[in-house]
């Protein structure tokens, strides 16, 4: 396990990175599926919106206050008009408050409402939800087999993204608990899952980060770095998600210079200034986001 102060493996950088992804997904798929069918779920879409702004600008009380109305909103729908829609809705915001068992249970209730034909896509985003909640109380196993179903049966590419994330999170995870062989059979398992995911989709560039992550924790970080360029290069969903992958490709910078032969390292550093340079970054270890100390 690196020790790295720049890169804690300790919480994988996939960890880190996706609860921002998660929620956006699917506030971005909401969007599509609930209809404005009362001026209350009106509103609560309003301010689940505005919640999802601040969240993006780091206003973290302004998200919260609007996420508590967005709330209250959807307990009105429910309460007067109870349906899929409004608890999926209100299963939405409990989760950015952090909510887990109310957000578990509302999930649980948006399927015991059911689905109209033609709203497949939509079951799958409250599968989503409520294996995140379920994940967060302490269930394991439930989780997984829910994003593996996902993966496997979702033609809807933000579920599958999500679903990527959250099973390979999952994976490397479980991996860091164990030593020797029964890590890298564990770690094995989630690089074919990556690698499948591009092989199906390699203009991806998440899925390219998530394979980076990977070959990271098998300490190939010649691969590591170009599935990182890779993913750059290819467009990230979030500027989190971006700067994560950004101090991924510097981690491997400074582990490829401790490697390599003075040779190999000359070669490296002269084509890892290009990209540098193409960037605009400020130098080979400052992102162009950043500051200055």
């Amino acid at each position: 396990m690196n020790k790295n102060p720049l890169f804690k493996k300790e919480m994988t950088g996939v960890q880190r990175a996706h609860r921002t992804l998660f929620l956006a997904v699917l506030f971005f798929c909401s969007l599509f599926f609930l209809p404005a069918c009362s001026s209350h779920l009106k509103k609560a879409k309003f301010h689940y919106a505005q919640g999802q702004e601040y969240s993006r600008r780091y206003l973290a009380e302004d998200a919260t206050a609007s996420f508590k109305r967005a709330l209250r909103e959807a307990e009105f729908v429910v309460l007067r008009h109870p349906s899929s829609q409004g608890y999926m809705l209100k299963g939405m915001a409990e989760l950015n408050l952090k909510i887990w068992e109310e957000a578990e249970e509302s999930f649980r209730k948006a399927h015991s409402y059911g689905f109209e034909k033609g709203e497949e896509w939509a079951q799958q985003i409250s599968l989503l939800g409520l294996a995140s909640s379920l994940e967060e109380l302490g269930v394991e196993d439930a989780p997984l087999r829910i994003y593996a179903h996902l993966l496997d049966r979702s033609k809807l590419k933000p579920v599958t993204i999500m679903a990527a994330q959250k099973y390979t999170d999952a994976e490397l995870r479980k991996a860091l608990q164990h030593e020797g062989k029964e890590r890298e059979k564990l770690l094995a398992s989630a690089l074919k899952t990556t690698q499948k995911l591009s092989d199906k989709d390699l203009s991806c560039g998440f899925y390219h980060y998530l394979q980076s992550q990977v070959y990271s924790h098998l300490a190939d970080y010649k691969k590591s770095f170009e599935g990182a360029v890779m993913a750059r290069e290819l467009g990230l969903p979030t500027e989190e998600i971006l700067r994560d992958n950004d101090l991924q490709i510097i981690f491997c910078y400074r582990k490829l210079k401790e490697e390599l032969s003075s040779d190999e390292w000359g070669d490296f550093q002269t084509r890892y200034l290009v990209w540098v340079k193409k960037w605009e970054w400020r130098g080979p270890e400052t992102p162009d986001w950043k500051k200055e100390k």
